[in-house]
């Protein structure tokens, strides 16, 4: 077997496959009479036909056949000669065969690119931002929770900024008429938050129950119109930040200043992590910018498919219609920017020695289990799921690739604080 492998790119591959007739034969022969076992006309019995009739009769058909079966098997002898493991279905081209003959094919087929990692062992200094909790923070924090222990008061009178309202919503088309089937019956939501906050929230101060509101909302395919009819107006009685208020939080706070340390603790952890994950994703931008290579085709194609997906998913659960052409670009630079990181760090995970083992995947699972003894069953059952344990896996995997590789990175934080994020927001 004659085998010419081209390399069109740092992942495509063209390989021309030529087998001699001597090697082939003997299977091709096989699949003829196979055929003519089982080959039946008026005036012969099955199996008893001519051959000089079957050639006449079947002759292309047997060869056509023995190319189906046969170029897969041929294919597969010359990626094991070559040492060649392809990541898509490849894509066969030029097929030339007649009995008596060789088979001669080509095919185009992908393979992963061979990289090359910088030296990244030299203490690269990158820059991130950490913010520093503030007073504001813990206000947020706090009303939080006291709107967690809130109680419900219905309201007789006029809606008010704050104020919760359930009401029926119908989408309108641009005569106003009501369009079948898209009410949307006892909505619950606050005015003067989210959808429902600026100049369209103005439009509800001072309305009343069984009053109708007309509003446009922006969606993804441009402004939507409703009209909303009011059913009930409810008001939160938020508890007293106090002593006694702290006690009922879970946590076993004595005082109110105890509760309001945990916070400011917990609010400030979670913005070291922040910082920790822009640090992260810059080493992930370090090594994209500093390993050159073509991303191959097909990998893009299927992780660009699999976020089509998940928005799908994600816009189906919001009752809205996902449109891929608008976000096409960022879609395709989303999709090849994980990509290189995917096939990066394969190689960054050979190169540091990272392994999870089956027992270090135990010993986490038997670890969540002992914190949190009242949910041990639902822990269990959730990780008898593969996809689960897969995702911990990796999940295990990354956190061991980071810690290796935090140390190879100075991370030089600015500090800032959260009311100057604020600020920027509102600005």
């Amino acid at each position: 077997m004659k085998l010419d492998l081209k390399n069109k790119n740092d992942f495509s591959r063209s390989l021309k496959i030529n087998v001699p007739w001597d090697n082939l034969k003997d299977d091709y022969y096989k699949e003829f009479n196979k055929v003519k076992s089982q080959y039946q006309i008026p005036g012969f019995r099955k199996g008893k036909v001519p051959e000089n009739i079957i050639r006449k009769n079947l002759l292309h058909s047997i060869e056509a056949q023995f190319v189906d079966n046969y170029v897969n098997v041929y294919y597969r002898k010359g990626l094991e000669q070559l040492k060649l493991v392809p990541i898509n279905q490849g894509q066969i081209t030029n097929v030339d065969f007649k009995e008596n003959s060789n088979l001669a094919f080509e095919i185009l087929f992908e393979v992963k690119p061979e990289i090359k990692l910088p030296k990244y062992k030299t203490k690269v200094k990158i820059k991130t931002q950490k913010y520093i909790a503030g007073d504001e923070d813990l206000k947020d924090s706090l009303l939080d929770l006291q709107t967690r222990f809130a109680k419900s008061k219905t309201v007789d009178g006029k809606i008010e900024d704050g104020h919760f309202i359930y009401a029926d919503l119908d989408k309108v088309d641009s005569s106003g008429n009501i369009i079948k089937g898209s009410t949307l019956k006892n909505h619950f939501l606050k005015i003067g938050e989210g959808l429902f906050s600026g100049e369209i929230g103005k439009k509800f101060i001072g309305k009343e129950i069984n009053d109708i509101i007309n509003v446009s909302i922006d969606q993804d395919k441009g402004p939507v119109k409703y009209q909303v009819k009011v059913n009930k107006i409810e008001e939160q009685i938020l508890p007293e930040l106090n002593d006694d208020f702290a006690k009922t939080v879970e946590g076993n706070f004595s005082t109110q200043d105890e509760l309001n340390n945990s916070l400011r603790e917990k609010i400030q952890e979670n913005l070291n992590q922040e910082n920790l994950k822009e640090f992260h994703n810059k080493i992930i931008d370090y090594f994209i910018g500093k390993t050159k290579f073509d991303v191959p085709e097909s990998m893009i194609n299927n992780y660009k498919a699999h976020l089509i997906e998940e928005y799908k998913k994600q816009y189906s659960q919001m009752n809205q219609p996902f449109d891929e052409t608008k976000i096409e670009e960022t879609l395709i630079e989303t999709s090849k920017k994980t990509v290189q990181w995917i096939l990066i760090r394969e190689l960054l995970i050979k190169d540091e020695s990272i392994k999870v083992t089956k027992e270090d995947i135990e010993t986490y699972i038997s670890e969540q289990m002992d914190k949190s003894p009242q949910y041990k069953k639902e822990i269990k059952k959730y990780y008898t799921d593969d996809q689960n344990k897969y995702k911990l896996h990796e999940d295990m995997t990354n956190q061991k690739l980071y810690e290796a590789l935090e140390s190879y990175f100075i991370n030089t934080i600015k500090e800032s604080s959260t009311s100057k994020l604020r600020k920027n927001k509102k600005g």
